[in-house]
């Protein structure tokens, strides 16, 4: 953000009204800045990110809005990774969350926007239910509001807003406008995922990611159904079908995993298909304007890393509003930035069967003494994966790397390795 920009936020136009978005103006305004939020209702039947993780249930309590989140959403105690012919593994939150909370909520994602979007109106957030058009402004860099969208909020701004934040996720509406390169991951993956009544369960609220014969999926308790997702090489899809229907539901059918854990279930929804995961932009800041969640980056849904991110970016953001300065913009950018390059780190250990290529070789070896010394201090900082701390936890990570690194001891990763 250029010097001139920096200072005192009285205004702010937040552009899309999902989880950021709805954090962000929360927190704005119950600190007496001026927000409005311009959003048109998702028209879409269901989205990715349904599952919670330890680290947002602090931000929920600051929200106000665990209680009525706890009162629709499946309570979720941990996690579990099926490996096929290698085993499960199975992580509980309390064995890992340190002073954390000890558990997260799988939520049914549209209520669970409904939810924040009207927390960030009791705390006097502005809602306008309209397609907010952006427009260059008189300097390279700048950006504002057009004229006919001030008209349209009733002059609620008194001019220009001081601030313009990009929280419109997939639409990428600042980055199309001021043509913001962008870094992609190296994976190609198509996402299609449904709702059925029912699937295997192991275990009661956990959250169960299996490895396939292509890919991987998702099952995720919900109150009376089960979000089922497949990511796989977007080379594959085609070959099940022309529709998402025809393709998702021919792959629960082949698949020689779904083909058991959905044996007898039925699709209650139609089929969403995503692709253009792993897309990170490369500036996040500039002349009175500031990217964030979804817009600024997203890596993967393995881990429920998405609204994670999107959640605390908000937070990070919103202290850097209230500092105002050039400083604190930078830095909210640089931790943004790092903070996804981390994940795509760990997600990336997932992809290629190192991550559960140690845990199995640490299973191996909990005869010898120093690994059964070492296991459950190694257990606890690598499980923080699971909780959402991980990627902020300079030890953990280092830990992490040293194992992806050292602690295969000879065994070839690509046996558990994401085809």
């Amino acid at each position: 953000m250029n010097n001139q920009q920096s200072g005192s936020i009285n205004t702010v136009a937040i552009l899309g009204g999902g989880p950021a978005a709805s954090t962000l103006a929360t927190l704005l305004a119950g600190e007496g800045i001026r927000v409005a939020v311009l959003h048109r209702p998702r028209p879409a039947p269901l989205l990715v990110g349904e599952s919670l993780v330890p680290a947002i249930i602090p931000i929920l309590r600051r929200l106000g809005v665990e209680d009525e989140v706890r009162a629709y959403a499946k309570y979720k105690p941990g996690a579990i990774f099926n490996m096929n012919a290698f085993g499960d593994y199975p992580f509980t939150f309390k064995d890992f969350c340190g002073p954390l909370p000890d558990y997260a909520y799988n939520v049914p994602r549209l209520k669970f926007e409904s939810t924040l979007l009207a927390a960030a109106q009791r705390a006097g957030a502005k809602v306008f239910e309209m397609e907010a058009r952006v427009e260059r402004g008189g300097r390279p860099d700048q950006v504002r509001l057009t004229g006919d969208t001030l008209t349209a909020t009733d002059n609620f701004f008194g001019g220009h807003p001081d601030l313009i934040v990009d929280a419109t996720g997939r639409a990428r509406v600042l980055p199309k406008l001021l043509e913001i390169p962008s870094r992609e991951g190296g994976r190609k993956d198509t996402a299609l995922f449904a709702h059925l009544d029912r699937t295997e369960l192991y275990q009661d609220g956990y959250v169960h990611s299996s490895r396939l014969d292509h890919g991987w999926s998702w099952r995720i308790p919900l109150p009376g159904r089960v979000s089922l997702g497949i990511v796989i090489g977007s080379e594959h899809p085609p070959k099940y079908g022309a529709t998402p229907e025809e393709r998702y539901d021919n792959l629960l059918k082949q698949d020689s995993v779904l083909r058991i854990a959905t044996a007898g279930a039925t699709r209650l929804t139609p089929v969403m298909e995503y692709t253009n995961y792993q897309l990170v932009s490369e500036r996040l800041v500039g002349d009175g304007w500031v990217l964030v969640g979804d817009t600024a980056g997203f890596i993967d849904p393995v881990f429920s890393s998405g609204l994670l991110i999107g959640i605390t970016s908000a937070t990070a953001l919103f202290d850097a509003i209230r500092a105002g300065t050039a400083v604190a913009y930078q830095r909210y950018e640089a931790e943004v930035i790092h903070h996804l390059k981390t994940w795509h780190e760990i997600v990336n250990y997932f992809y290629d069967g190192r991550m559960f290529t140690s845990f199995r070789v640490g299973e191996m070896m909990r005869d010898n003494l120093l690994i059964r010394l070492a296991y459950p201090h190694v257990n606890k900082h690598m499980g923080r994966i699971f909780t959402g701390s991980a990627a902020k936890a300079s030890y953990s990570m280092g830990l992490m790397r040293f194992l992806m690194k050292y602690g295969l001891k000879g065994e070839d990763p690509k046996e558990m390795s994401i085809r």
